[in-house]
């Protein structure tokens, strides 16, 4: 009887000690601006002229500043957004308009928000107007994102500049002329900022020329690299193909068109796949301005690959330059 009481007593005092764990549940208020930051992939689905419409979607979530995400989405259509609130673990973004001309986008207005739904995945939606005929605009897209690990190689955004990173170009001049250029980045002073030189043997005056370009994930802009051109310009991952992106600077009236976004170009470094754009700037020929037209061959790692340039102004402008090694 005293061996059975004693075993009672046990089990009594065992029971606070004992018992299921209550299970913690997930809290996606907790949830801070760098856990967003990453490539997303899923399936995003909105309700439209009477139809259920899928499209398989990769979200890239960056930090542009101290203060603020950006991001891009890559679906049937690109898209870039910029974080205006991160409020209790939520990121609330807009979407400006890639085709802000088109009559038929003039009610644009998008926005959106993602939140973590569990470890590793968001649901992410994007709602308002989009382009399409009066009345037909309003979309609701929305989906569950997971986060995932993509091979550098097959990344689709702007990632081809760091301190280090070189290029070497065989030019062809005007007069048939040819020569070796050798672009490379020594620095970078601010995030997506790059200095470097451009070291020819072309016979141009000055040795060394100076580079300057900025490479964030949604846009590549050349702020100045003589061999490519002599006014910046800004080339946007989002380019909608055959639409005109104009940039005025000090007058002068610069063009960007995409004109083909799956094409492999064949070079001594390796064969690419490239976005062709059509550029025009204003450049003074002898005594009177004219307006340039070019072709720039781009990839999303490895930078630009190749030019054209269908007006030369004189002898020693480039004709073409064509990507022949680089170190990266």
């Amino acid at each position: 009887m005293k061996r059975y009481l004693l075993l009672v007593a046990c089990v009594v005092m065992m029971i606070p000690f004992s018992g299921c764990k209550k299970k913690q549940s997930f809290d996606p208020t907790t949830k801070s601006q760098d856990e967003f930051i990453g490539t997303w992939r899923g399936t995003i689905s909105t309700f439209k002229n009477n139809r259920l419409m899928k499209e398989s979607s990769e979200v890239v979530i960056y930090r542009v500043s101290e203060e603020y995400l950006s991001g891009i989405i890559f679906m049937n259509s690109t898209l870039v957004f910029s974080e205006f609130q991160f409020l209790n673990g939520t990121l609330y973004f807009r979407v400006p308009c890639n085709d802000p001309s088109n009559p038929n986008c003039q009610t644009w207005n998008l926005g959106g928000y993602a939140v973590f739904s569990e470890t590793g995945k968001i649901d992410f939606r994007i709602s308002g107007n989009e382009c399409g005929p009066f009345g037909s605009e309003f979309v609701d897209w929305n989906g569950m994102l997971a986060q995932i690990q993509v091979d550098p190689d097959s990344i689709m955004y702007y990632n081809f500049a760091k301190a280090g990173n070189s290029w070497d170009y065989k030019i062809t001049l005007k007069n048939g002329d040819t020569c070796q250029v050798q672009k490379q980045i020594n620095e970078s002073p601010s995030d997506y900022f790059f200095q470097g030189v451009s070291t020819q043997n072309c016979g141009w005056s000055g040795t060394n020329m100076s580079l300057k370009w900025s490479v964030a994930p949604s846009n590549f802009t050349i702020g100045n690299d003589s061999t490519l051109c002599q006014n910046s310009f800004t080339f946007p991952i989002n380019a909608k193909q055959g639409v005109v992106y104009t940039y005025i600077i000090h007058n002068d009236t610069t063009t960007i068109t995409m004109v083909d976004s799956n094409l492999v170009v064949t070079t001594p470094a390796g064969n690419f796949n490239c976005a062709r754009f059509r550029y025009t700037e204003p450049v003074m020929a002898g005594a009177i301005k004219i307006t340039k037209t070019a072709w720039l061959w781009l990839n999303n790692r490895y930078g630009v690959i190749k030019q054209e340039v269908d007006n030369p102004v004189d002898s020693l402008d480039i004709k073409t330059q064509v990507l022949s090694s680089k170190n990266f």
